[in-house]
This record gives structure tokens, C-alpha cells and sequence, in this order.
């Protein structure tokens, strides 16, 4: 489907939001992503949503690569241009794939914290859990810069978020260091257990499997859509 654009959003050289309408009859679950592509293109790729599913709008967020075959044409897009949204929506990070209650951990790098945003947009989440518990790795404070507010005032409370970068001094409230320095060291997520908690994965290839390794050594049980468990990652591998 066509739809228009309403927002167009550059935080960085590398990184922008946009967001689009959204049609009334369009439907999707917190979590999953779908195909985007250019009108008179044959290229598209898969992006997961950052909306939610109750948003009246939809939005993505996306890296820029110059030399990439669909992002150095997607970094110019303007609002009033139209996007190409595929209708069918998959995911392994939905709530239907993971056993419900106790805490909710989200682990993300780069721009895998885009299905967590859609997560966290979902008040089902917070129905769910005791408590939603969000480590988002970047490489500099800037990249921090189109969640980073959103993130502080949703988990703000009972709920908590980590954010921490790993190629330059952090600014005043995040953390140094790569998330899984943090857990080799059980300096913050000490407390995690397959009993009690829940974990979901979302980021480059090795981190999936450095923290799947972890978990699963853990004792965690890794979910799909057969079967629900206490570990879950994001398998699509998106080339931009």
C-alpha cells in the first residue's frame, strides 16, 4: 500500500525517523516488522515498526548507508513523498511468542531498538510484567538522541532503562561499555534469571548470538511462534 509521508526526522549523519499515515484498516503487532519500499523501485526491505499498534500513525527508524542499494535513496525522502508498505506483518518479538509475567528485559544495539519502542507503545506490555527492563547499546551519545527522551520518561518509575555507548566518553547518566561487558562483569543484570525473568534480543548478528549463548547457558529457553519461552531474538537479517 501507498501512503504518504508526514514526518521526516535526521538526528545524525547515519540516522532518521519517518512517519507516515496510517489507513484505518491497516493492523500489526507490537514487535513485528514489514517490507517499505520506493514508488518505481524494485528494491525493499524490512523494517520493524516503532509505532505502535494503537498509534494512528506509522513509523520506522532507519540507518543511512550512501552506498546502500535502498537507504541512499531513503535518507532523501520528504514529507509529502509517498512510502511502499507491505500489508503482511511477521516477527518473532511479540508478546504471543514469550511466556508472560515476571520481568521483561529488552536488549538492544544500533537501531535494533526499534521493534522495543513499538513494545513499549503498547500498554499490553505493562499489563504483562512486573517490570519492562530496556539495555540499549550504541557507539556514540548522538545515537542516542531519537529514543533516548522517550525511553527515560516510559520507564521512568518502577520500570528501568540502561543506556549505555561504547566509542566515546558517555554524557551524564549513561553508561560505558558494551552490554555484554556489563553482564561478564555482574555489574547490572546480576539478577536475571530463567525463573523470574523474561529476555528479548534485538541487534547485529554477533550480539544475538554472544547473548543467546549467555542466556542459554543460563538455563533460558529460547520462544518461536510454536512455542512460547523465557528468550527470544530477531532473526531477520536486513541489508540496507
Amino acid at each position: 500500500m501507498l501512503v504518504n509521508v508526514t514526518e521526516v526526522e535526521h538526528y545524525t549523519d547515519r540516522l532518521f525517523r519517518i512517519r507516515t499515515e496510517r489507513p484505518r484498516s491497516f493492523r500489526f503487532t507490537a514487535g513485528e516488522f514489514t517490507m517499505i519500499g520506493l514508488p518505481d523501485t524494485n528494491i525493499t526491505r524490512a523494517y520493524s515498526f516503532t509505532s505502535g499498534p494503537g498509534d494512528d500513525y506509522i513509523e520506522f527508524y532507519s540507518i543511512k548507508v550512501d552506498d546502500g542499494p535502498f537507504t541512499s535513496a531513503l535518507q532523501h525522502i520528504q514529507v509529502g513523498d509517498s512510502l511502499e508498505i507491505g500489508e503482511r506483518t511477521t516477527g518473532t518479538l511479540t508478546l504471543a511468542n514469550i511466556e508472560l509475567g515476571g520481568n521483561l528485559w529488552l536488549f538492544a544495539t544500533g537501531t535494533g531498538i526499534a521493534p522495543f519502542v513499538s513494545i513499549l507503545r503498547d500498554p499490553d506490555t505493562y499489563d504483562n510484567f512486573w517490570t519492562v527492563n530496556v539495555a540499549w547499546s550504541v557507539r556514540t551519545n548522538d545515537e542516542l538522541l531519537a529514543y533516548h527522551d522517550f525511553l527515560q520518561e516510559m520507564l521512568n518509575g518502577v520500570h528501568n532503562y540502561y543506556p549505555t555507548v561504547t566509542q566515546e566518553t558517555p554524557v551524564t547518566g549513561v553508561l560505558s561499555g558494551r552490554i555484554q561487558e556489563h553482564i561478564a562483569n555482574d555489574n547490572y543484570w546480576k539478577f536475571i534469571r530463567p525463573d523470574s525473568d523474561k529476555v528479548m534480543l534485538c541487534g547485529s548478528m554477533d550480539f544475538n548470538a554472544d547473548m543467546k549463548n549467555f542466556f542459554t547457558n543460563t538455563g533460558f529457553t529460547e520462544g518461536s511462534k510454536r512455542s512460547a519461552g523465557n528468550l527470544l531474538q530477531e532473526k531477520a537479517f536486513v541489508e540496507k
